[in-house]
């Protein structure tokens, strides 16, 4: 008697608390779905950076190939103009020669003033 009932009770109680785990356990597995479907796996993740990593590689190295290309040319306009710049007379030697010429043809001019005036008092 009391030994049947005690049995069974335990046992519709140990039922009863397995029943309970099984839901919970459903709950959380179905719960761990849902978020395994909204999370990127490793690979994806791994896959993901190294792409990212990638594109920016390639362009650093486009940018740095432009820089490159840009440094180039201007080192061959610069060289150009300093070999333009050595044909050419310096500023204060163009300057010392206008004075040399402006200074030559003003002792002349003086000199020409001062024969006609000499020979102009020779004569009067």
């Amino acid at each position: 008697g009391d030994s049947a009932d005690k049995h069974a009770q335990e046992l519709e109680a140990l039922k009863s608390a397995h029943a309970k785990h099984a839901d919970a356990f459903a709950k959380h597995a179905s719960d761990v779905g849902a978020m395994a479907s909204h999370h990127a796996s490793v690979a994806e993740r791994l896959e993901y950076v190294e792409k990212l990593l990638g594109d920016s590689a390639d362009k650093h190295a486009q940018e740095l190939q432009a820089l490159k290309a840009a440094h180039d040319r201007h080192a061959k306009d610069l060289d150009g103009m300093m070999k333009a710049q050595t044909s050419h007379a310096s500023l204060p030697d163009r300057i010392t020669y206008l004075e040399k010429l402006l200074g030559d043809s003003a002792d002349k001019h003086a000199q020409e003033l001062k024969n006609l005036k000499d020979a102009h008092s020779k004569h009067a």
